[in-house]
């Protein structure tokens, strides 16, 4: 071990030996992290970063980036420093820092929307197809470029001058080519045992259930989470068993998940699952988090255009597992794609299927910048199954839209609760008021347009506390 520290050390005492290389390092550390924060921007915001994930995944992957970008820089520097002293480098070392700054740019991304560059290793956009949503492929980028920079050391210090055995030659060109094979195998990895791998994320997902205890007078949320809840005239009718006779629920897991969480299912809950209800649907305070995982069983299976011919195929028909809202869906009897659109379980005309694919089109979710046309979230396929069984009860475009208004607040009562004292502050609008098709659009509703929302009240100096929610996007 002193050994070893005392290679380290000396290789850094003749590579910082002219301070134009110390800088170099900082330069591209601190590149790679803007690089990094831009690419974050892509699918979400920092602030629904922190929101969106568990606080082990926040804490790793900051901690993991900061390491991977630290080790890109110093292996970059040694590359120039080794080419100006004219020191061989071998295929080697390249290959894998090569290979490792791939991973390390690829992985970053949060647990929802993914990565934005997760596509070109053909894992389609969402981190979510990991068991450890993406921690991973930063700990194999790690310990690639630290097998690198091993090599790089001994070369900086003369050591490794000689012509190298062809097996040490090309072992960092073999670890790198094996590093890609599990990054992109990890998500192919037959539906139990990736369950297996991942249940202690999914079983310990937040719901979105709110603390109020601030906030339980507050007006603009009675607005956003009106204490009586928002009543559709659509009915629960049989859709919960014949959820269950699908398969798309498993009726333990899905009462055990709640029964985890401190939340039971109330005896409405199960007559709707195991009996039916012929009752008005009414989205609450209390029962959102229900219906989010109900309907989002009812989007996920419900046969639709949407799904098979939407956005959720853009990166390939085999990529549609790999999605949050649908590999991520652990409450069924076995893969979530064995029910993937695959019954009429409430069919729709031709008519009302534009209808569905029109206007989910235009309405847009917090945790990400994808529209409800794009359900790759729970949150997104819930709220496709909400507008899918309206429009087959008949309901309007404006109706849709006023739905979608209030079942996006309650899922998302942190965000909505910013718009709505956005519009009351710059436009005297209460939320009700609010143009619900203009609310839900890009401009307010997507992650980037509730970031402007939320920068504006913070110029102005209105600063007020939402309420805490859960919001994440697992079972």
């Amino acid at each position: 071990m002193l050994s070893v520290m005392k290679e380290i050390q000396q290789a850094l005492a003749s590579l910082y030996a002219r301070i134009s290389f110390f800088i170099l390092t900082i330069t591209i550390f601190v590149s790679f992290m803007f690089l990094n924060y831009f690419l974050l921007l892509r699918t979400t915001t920092w602030e629904k970063f922190l929101q969106d994930n568990p606080r082990w995944f926040v804490f790793a992957s900051v901690n993991l980036t900061i390491l991977n970008n630290f080790l890109i820089a110093l292996a970059i520097t040694f590359f120039i420093y080794l080419l100006e002293k004219k020191r061989s480098i071998a295929v080697g070392e390249t290959s894998s820092s090569l290979v490792s700054t791939f991973l390390s740019i690829v992985s970053v991304g949060c647990t929802v929307c993914g990565g934005f560059l997760l596509p070109l290793v053909g894992i389609a956009a969402s981190l979510s197809a990991l068991p450890f949503y993406g921690i991973e492929i930063k700990v194999i980028s790690i310990v690639v470029l630290l097998v690198s920079l091993n090599i790089l050391i001994k070369r900086t210090n003369g050591i490794l001058e000689k012509p190298a055995s062809p097996v040490k030659k090309y072992a960092p060109l073999i670890i790198s080519l094996l590093a890609l094979v599990v990054v992109y195998g990890i998500p192919r990895l037959p539906y139990g045992v990736k369950t297996k791998l991942g249940e202690r994320a999914a079983t310990s997902a937040p719901s979105t259930q709110v603390d109020t205890a601030q906030g339980a007078s507050d007006d603009i949320f009675e607005e956003i989470n009106p204490s009586a809840g928002y009543e559709i005239a659509s009915t629960y009718r049989d859709l919960g068993p014949k959820l269950i006779e699908m398969g798309v629920i498993d009726f333990e897991k899905f009462k055990a998940i709640y029964e985890k969480n401190g939340q039971p299912l109330t005896q409405e809950q199960l007559l709707i699952l195991t009996k039916g209800l012929d009752k008005k649907i009414k989205i609450t305070r209390e029962n959102s988090y229900f219906l989010l995982n109900f309907f989002w069983a009812f989007g996920l299976a419900n046969k639709s255009k949407v799904l098979t011919q939407g956005d959720m195929t853009k990166y390939g028909k085999d990529q549609v597992g790999n999605f949050a809202s649908t590999g991520g869906w652990t409450l069924a009897k076995d893969n979530p794609m064995n029910y993937y659109a695959k019954r009429a379980i409430v069919p729709l005309t031709a008519t009302q299927e534009q209808m569905v694919a029109e206007v989910s089109g235009n309405i847009y979710r917090p945790c990400c910048n994808n529209s409800t046309a794009f359900p790759d979230c729970n949150h997104g396929m819930a709220l496709l199954g909400v507008l899918e069984l309206m429009a087959a009860d008949g309901a309007s475009e404006g109706e849709m839209y006023e739905a979608a208004k209030y079942f996006n607040a309650f899922f998302f009562p942190g965000n909505y609760y910013d718009l709505a004292l956005y519009f009351k502050n710059k436009e005297g609008k209460s939320f009700r008021q609010v143009d619900s098709k203009i609310l839900l659009g890009k401009d307010y509703s997507s992650a980037s347009g509730w970031q402007g929302a939320k920068q504006w009240l913070t110029q102005k100096g209105i600063v007020k506390e939402p309420p805490r929610q859960g919001g994440g996007c697992g079972v």
